[in-house]
């Protein structure tokens, strides 16, 4: 693997307290929430079970509580208190600012900037946007701002509401182009699980290219109909044998002008030896920067004139970007699932039946 110059020492280096305290000043609420709305909710945790034993004990034998016997409910009344003890030690760990003190300090020592949270993304990629999104946010975002520009951060969405809530929690790497190239995906098959991508939506089938080598066994890659050559040209197979060696945990997608890298684990860590992957795995695209701006779609017109009719356009004139039909894979229906649940379901009824029916 790639091995990236990091200095990842504040990660792990003692802490001097009176500069965590002066940091944790500039926390918004929303990352180190206040001490009441930590402690209240806890206290009527705390209480509740209390109460409930004075009304118990009320209700059975009116003022004389001394006859009470708990003896065959503590375990029920013990809940409650245990599971507000629980809560009040994660409440007073978010709020002690230990994790964003050090990943600031991590990222000045690397000429990155820290944000620790930043709502709702506006950003291209798969893992930003589903159905009944009820709400987004990224943390823990490390930035380099020099070209080519990239963000390291943890991304939490929540559909639903109330029983029907779901959160979904990746960890992404977005590095800017200056060019839109093709929607191109590639499915780390490390990551997947019984043979099922862990990619947040499917992809149509036909679009699957394959590559020369062993690329195929680490990744499967996808491209738009009509453009399996210009695949080929970003991806070489320098490029591919250097996503092998240091990419191969990683989905990416190149969507727009973005490069994105996914995880369903966190990539912005306290963890020196994660940065070490993601950074290695970085590398890779930003040594190919240069050459992918280089790409243009030949599907698109060229509007620039020329000197005489019948001249070659010059490859400098071609208008940058890319043609409706490459930029969005098409999908693939989930309704196949539903096509081949039903005949297990029925093979699995037939063979409960003759085994206990018979």
């Amino acid at each position: 693997m790639v091995r990236v110059m990091l200095d990842t020492s504040p990660l792990t280096a003692p802490i001097d307290r009176r500069e965590l305290r002066a940091f944790r000043r500039t926390l918004a609420s929303s990352v180190r929430p206040g001490i009441t709305s930590v402690i209240l909710p806890v206290a009527f945790i705390l209480l509740f079970p209390v109460l409930l034993i004075l009304l118990d004990g009320y209700w059975a034998f009116g003022d004389d509580l001394s006859s009470l016997d708990l003896s065959g409910r503590i375990v029920p009344y013990l809940v409650m208190p245990l599971f507000g003890v629980v809560l009040l030690a994660r409440a007073l760990w978010r709020r002690n600012g230990v994790r964003p003190f050090r990943l600031d300090r991590f990222a000045r020592a690397n000429a990155l900037s820290y944000t620790a949270r930043e709502d709702g993304p506006r950003l291209p990629g798969m893992i930003f946007a589903r159905q009944d999104e009820t709400s987004a946010f990224s943390t823990d975002i490390v930035r380099r701002e020099s070209d080519p520009s990239f963000v390291v951060a943890n991304h939490t969405l929540a559909t639903g509401s109330g029983k029907q809530r779901r959160e979904y929690r990746w960890g992404y790497v977005a590095l800017r182009l200056n060019t839109p190239l093709p929607h191109i995906v590639l499915d780390a098959q490390r990551n997947n699980a019984w043979g099922a991508s862990s990619l947040p939506l499917s992809l149509a089938s036909r679009q699957q290219l394959s590559l020369e080598g062993d690329f195929d066994r680490h990744f499967a890659l996808y491209c738009p109909e009509g453009y399996e050559a210009d695949a080929l040209y970003l991806f070489t197979p320098d490029v591919m044998a250097r996503l092998i060696d240091s990419a191969a945990l990683f989905d990416v997608e190149i969507i727009d002008d973005y490069v994105f890298l996914y995880s369903q684990e966190e990539v912005s860590t306290l963890d020196p030896a994660r940065w070490q992957q993601v950074l290695a795995a970085v590398d890779v695209f930003c040594q190919r920067v240069a050459q992918w701006e280089r790409w243009r779609d030949d599907r698109i017109e060229v509007d620039a004139p020329t000197e005489r009719a019948g001249d070659a356009v010059p490859y400098s004139a071609r208008r940058t970007g890319v043609a409706s039909q490459g930029r969005r894979l098409a999908r693939r229906s989930n309704l196949w699932r539903v096509v081949l649940i039903i005949p297990v379901v029925i093979v699995l009824y037939g063979l409960f039946n003759a085994m206990f029916f018979r």
